[in-house]
């Protein structure tokens, strides 16, 4: 039989003019790169006077600290704060046993009121004695006159021969008698006028007041109070036991808290009374502001140093002496020009120089910088800043040269 190859040739033709007129795959373009953003925090450099620092490492210690004792010996029958307790001024630290104590008031009184009753006593007869004594001058004061008168009498008859020596003699000696008996009762007059067993019974009655005041006082002091506001720091007594020379409770004041430090001949110079500090605390890395409150003008010749003392607030009572303490002196530079001052984080150092990130647009440019003096907070820039400049001061660790940022 004999094949028709007609139909399987068109075929064949139609299936290659499709292929031939297909078109080719389209090639995917290129996509563009898109450079990354890095996020920054920037300054504007300014001008200003670096603050250049000085510091030592000190411990904390109360503004007051007072060891109480009692003022004599004793058996403590009562001691009712406990340690951190805080007292006020005038609270009842402990009592010592009073027994003793009650009784010495009790006789003191006794004997001030027999003094006071002797006094009265003395002063009633010393005044019967003054009225006698007056009475008694005055019959010899009248006896004087008449012996006198009669004296005279007897002169002159015995110039007329009238009496005889022996009646002059008599006349003579009953005058001379009368002289005497009216000087003993002018002495006695004076004597009793002088008051002196009165004034003996005044001083004894002093003396026995002064007996019973102290024995009054002597009972106060068995009472021992607080001389401050503060907290129980120590408490070396309990009920029963026998007080002496030794502290029984101690009490500390600790708003606000003391920094004792010693300054040397360089670093003094640098403070003054007022000056503002800054107290780091080690335990917790809270900074304070302080300030000095004492300096001495005399260097400690042994520490060759000079004390100086700082205070420091303490409201809650959250700083506790003898904490160790950071403290930070500033001192301005010496002559106080302004010059060109940054945030000190925002330098740092690459290939043994010294460099920081300055913003042209959005794109930071590594800029090569001097430094001069510094503190912990900021840098002078001698060569490679202006004022006005934008640096970046955080996320430069990030950054290159040339780099795009987005200002946070």
């Amino acid at each position: 039989m004999k094949l028709n190859k007609k139909p399987v040739i068109l075929a064949l033709l139609a299936i290659s003019l499709v292929a031939g007129c297909s078109s080719p795959q389209a090639e995917t373009p290129p996509t563009e790169t898109v450079e990354a953003s890095t996020p920054v925090q920037i300054e504007t450099v300014a001008t200003g006077t670096v603050v250049s620092d000085s510091g030592l490492t000190a411990k904390l210690a109360p503004s007051e600290e007072v060891q109480v004792s009692p003022k004599m010996g004793g058996k403590i029958s009562s001691l009712p704060v406990k340690l951190g307790q805080y007292v006020t001024k005038g609270q009842v630290l402990f009592k010592l046993d009073e027994k003793d104590l009650v009784n010495s008031v009790k006789q003191a009184e006794a004997a001030y009121n027999v003094s006071k009753a002797s006094l009265n006593q003395a002063g009633s007869s010393s005044d019967q004695g003054l009225v006698q004594a007056k009475n008694s001058l005055k019959q010899a004061e009248t006896a004087l006159q008449d012996a006198k008168v009669n004296q005279q009498r007897m002169q002159q008859l015995f110039s007329q021969g009238a009496i005889s020596a022996q009646q002059m003699e008599q006349a003579n000696s009953q005058l001379t008698t009368a002289q005497t008996s009216y000087d003993n009762a002018q002495q006695a007059v004076q004597s009793a006028g002088q008051k002196t067993s009165v004034q003996v019974s005044e001083a004894s009655v002093q003396q026995s007041q002064v007996s019973l005041q102290n024995a009054r006082e002597q009972l106060a002091n068995a009472t021992v109070t607080s001389p401050i506001n503060g907290y129980i720091s120590s408490v070396n007594g309990a009920v029963g036991q026998m007080a002496g020379q030794q502290p029984v409770v101690v009490v500390v004041n600790t708003n606000p808290l003391l920094v004792k430090a010693n300054l040397s001949e360089a670093d003094i110079t640098k403070v003054k009374v007022g000056t503002t500090v800054k107290v780091n605390v080690q335990s917790t890395g809270k900074t304070i502001d302080a300030k000095v409150t004492a300096m001495s003008p005399v260097m400690d010749t042994q520490l060759k140093a000079y004390p100086v003392e700082i205070t420091i607030p303490n409201p809650s009572n959250e700083l506790k002496s003898d904490m160790v303490v950071n403290v930070t002196f500033p001192s301005a530079g010496e002559s106080g020009a302004k010059s060109i001052v940054v945030t000190r984080g925002a330098v740092f150092d690459r290939d043994g120089k010294q460099y920081v990130f300055k913003l042209e647009g959005d794109i930071a440019k590594l800029v090569e910088v001097t430094t001069g003096k510094s503190s912990s907070d900021t840098i002078e820039i001698l060569t490679g800043l202006s004022a006005g400049d934008k640096i970046v001061v955080k996320g430069q660790t990030l950054l290159q040269d040339g780099g795009k940022v987005t200002i946070q």
